[in-house]
């Protein structure tokens, strides 16, 4: 048996949906008649390092150790960013090996340094080195002669969003190319991430929803070849499983937030706004941020000039109280657009060998809010230079002959494709097969 993920990045399940009901994708909707789309929750914080990571691992960040695009040395205020060597468990192309059998693994973001595995790698974003993120090494010609780009070059989109789209389309072509080649030999688990979506998304998302946008027609046309893309996957993976997800869904983006300038001003941060580094911290701060809302108390157990512990539940209420009134201030209170949805405390929602690692609180912006971990700036807020923004309730999850209904976690992808493989998930892995195979009402039955 042999499993196929399509990776479609930043693509919320009700974008994919409406998407294929309009007739734009038509033939993915005619993929998804065939099982059921589902709502699916990113892990927290809902960034794409992160909920890779869940998605590879069947693990929640407390195992896997990965929280963010940068995060914190252990016992340290040095800041470091993360990449497939940190990984603290085994990504589900080791049951593969394991098994005997070939993976293609193509453009799964913080997969780089490309590791050595049964078959094909190539890295997705953050991939600074072209040759350490391609294995086997004999795959660079080829993929260089197709113009293949890591990562799309995004440029000045607010001056030229028409050539941000030209180089959009171009990446997607040599992507397309990439998969085709790459899948033209035997393998029994492929993952073909497309990363194109979230970066339409991120800055162009506005122009998406708006029908009468300039640009609207011309990312329906990317879509239209997003289309085509998925059909090409789904003709090379056969009968055997096959799946779609993204990695979180997506939203729009109005103002940004800059959480540590605010933990300034009310007197929890002490760090200059022209610091170079979080090691400048001294002992008077009481809690700082990392981008993007994850919130670290500086107590003595946990940082060399650590102090006494902030009461976390005063506050997540403080920040549960901060308004953006018309005129564009911030306030404790009062008349105004919420700043923060919730706070969720670190200790409850990680567990695992690396929740001590985590953050001590996770803010979670309300709608149209950007929450940033930027330390060099006394701005509280800032118009947003993106015009879309990640949300975490809305990833998207589909199966080729599932009929189920309820969502489902991130961590739950890994086990469930290794089992329409029929490989057993790695020891330690913390989501379940989820597929259903008979509609509801004829006696549910998962796989």
């Amino acid at each position: 048996m042999s499993a196929m993920v399509i990776g479609l990045d930043g693509v919320p399940y009700w974008l994919l949906r409406d998407l294929a009901r309009q007739g734009v994708m038509p033939k993915t909707a005619g993929l998804l008649a065939e099982g059921s789309l589902r709502a699916m929750s990113a892990p927290v914080p809902e960034i794409s390092s992160t909920s890779w990571a869940s998605f590879l691992t069947g693990t929640d960040p407390g195992t896997h150790g990965i929280y963010g695009f940068v995060d914190l040395r252990p016992g340290t205020y040095r800041t470091y960013f993360p990449h497939y060597g940190d990984l603290k468990a085994p990504p589900l192309w080791d049951a593969v090996d394991r098994a005997g059998g070939r993976s293609v693994i193509m453009n799964v973001p913080s997969t780089y340094p490309a590791p050595p595995l049964r078959g094909t790698l190539v890295s997705g974003f953050v991939a600074p080195d072209f040759d350490r993120a391609v294995h086997p090494p004999s795959l660079r010609a080829p993929l260089r002669a197709m113009d293949y780009q890591l990562d799309v070059e995004v440029g000045d989109v607010s001056g030229d969003p028409d050539g941000f789209l030209d180089r959009v389309d171009a990446a997607l072509a040599a992507r397309r190319a990439a998969f085709a080649h790459v899948l033209a030999d035997g393998w029994d688990l492929a993952v073909c991430v497309i990363t194109e979506t979230d970066r339409v998304h991120h800055f162009l998302w506005s122009s998406l929803t708006d029908p009468s946008a300039r640009l609207h027609g011309r990312i329906l046309d990317f879509y239209r070849a997003v289309d085509e893309a998925v059909a090409e996957l789904a003709d090379r993976a056969g009968d055997g499983g096959l799946f779609i997800a993204s990695d979180h869904g997506f939203g729009p983006a109005h103002t940004q937030f800059y959480l540590n300038a605010w933990l300034r001003q009310a007197g929890y941060l002490a760090l200059p706004s022209d610091a170079a580094s979080l090691e400048e911290i001294d002992e008077r701060t009481r809690a700082f941020a990392l981008d993007p809302g994850r919130v670290y108390l500086n107590t003595r157990d946990r940082f060399p000039r650590g102090g006494a512990a902030v009461d976390p539940a005063e506050l997540g209420e403080r920040l549960l109280s901060l308004r953006l009134t018309e005129d564009g201030r911030v306030t404790e209170g009062g008349d105004g657009q919420p700043v923060v949805a919730e706070v969720l405390s670190g200790p409850r929602i990680y567990s695992g060998p690396c929740a001590g690692d985590a953050p001590d609180l996770v803010v979670m912006p309300a709608p149209g809010v950007q929450i940033r971990g930027a330390w060099a700036t006394d701005r509280l807020t800032g118009d947003a230079p993106l015009t879309g923004t990640h949300t975490r309730p809305d990833a998207t999850f589909w199966c080729r002959g599932d009929h189920g209904t309820e969502p489902l976690h991130m961590r739950d992808v890994a086990p469930t494709v290794l089992a329409a493989a029929g490989i057993a998930p790695p020891p330690g892995t913390e989501g379940r097969d989820i597929r259903v195979t008979r509609p509801r009402g004829e006696e549910d039955v998962p796989c």
